[in-house]
């Protein structure tokens, strides 16, 4: 019996059904993940504000303008936190859900893929946290003079960190999206190598967007930005590796 044999005998509702309990069941992984981050919240949220403390000024510390902030604060940071645990189950239930539409080489490759996509977002949060973030404070502190009080609002700096680690994810998911692409056929290889100057100049204006206003910094991350783009090329090869 061929694949497209064995695919033509699941009719469209049990698609659905199958969707759904997939869908169902990555719910319950993130509810689940997101009691346990709730409970520890107090500690995510002091890992989180470690990279602003060594700037603060003694006896600083972040401040809440509001009542409810804080409540607000522990419940986003343990969503987004539950999420980003409970995704290996959630890229799983994908996988599982598309697996019988593939061949076994196919399979192979895109277990490899999501591999990829994962440790490359995990990578993009370590280098932001060791890398990025110590070069933003560091640069504005220069501003902050002894006529100054920092007392930054927990809030801000949350929406902060969050948004930087989704840019940080992006960036890091550029290996991912390319090989991605490239096994689904959608953009081949050569197209992307004919991209490669437009993106080389495109990555020095996501570098000004998301690094303090200095040069040398600047630089480093055109540099990864485009390392992570060849790094995508390159794996994309694994495609027609498979193939022979």
């Amino acid at each position: 019996m061929t694949k497209a044999t064995t695919d033509s005998n699941l009719s469209f509702r049990d698609h659905l059904i199958e969707l759904r309990q997939r869908i169902i069941k990555s719910i319950i992984a993130v509810g689940t993940f997101f009691i346990i981050c709730y409970y520890y919240s107090e500690k995510i949220f002091s890992f989180i504000s470690q990279p602003l403390i060594p700037y603060l000024g003694q006896g600083s510390t972040l401040i809440l303008r509001t009542l409810p902030s804080g409540f607000f604060i522990f419940f986003k940071i343990s969503l987004i936190t539950s999420i980003i645990l409970a995704s290996p189950i959630i890229i799983y239930q994908i996988f599982m859900f598309l697996a019988p539409g593939l061949y076994p080489h196919e399979k192979r490759i895109l277990k490899i893929i999501i591999t990829i996509g994962f440790l490359s977002f995990l990578t993009g949060f370590v280098f932001l946290y060791r890398f990025i973030f110590p070069l933003f404070f560091s640069f504005f502190k220069r501003f902050i003079f002894d006529f100054y009080e920092l007392l930054p609002e927990a809030t801000e700096y949350i929406d902060f960190v969050l948004k930087f680690n989704l840019y940080a994810g992006i960036l890091f998911m550029i290996p991912f999206a390319i090989v991605l692409a490239v096994f689904f056929n959608i953009v081949s290889i050569e197209k992307f190598k004919d991209l490669r100057k437009v993106f080389i100049i495109f990555s020095f204006f996501i570098a000004a967007a998301i690094t303090p206003p200095d040069i040398l910094s600047q630089i480093i991350i055109s540099i990864l930005i485009i390392t992570l783009y060849e790094f995508g090329l390159l794996i994309s090869h694994l495609k027609l590796l498979f193939k022979k």
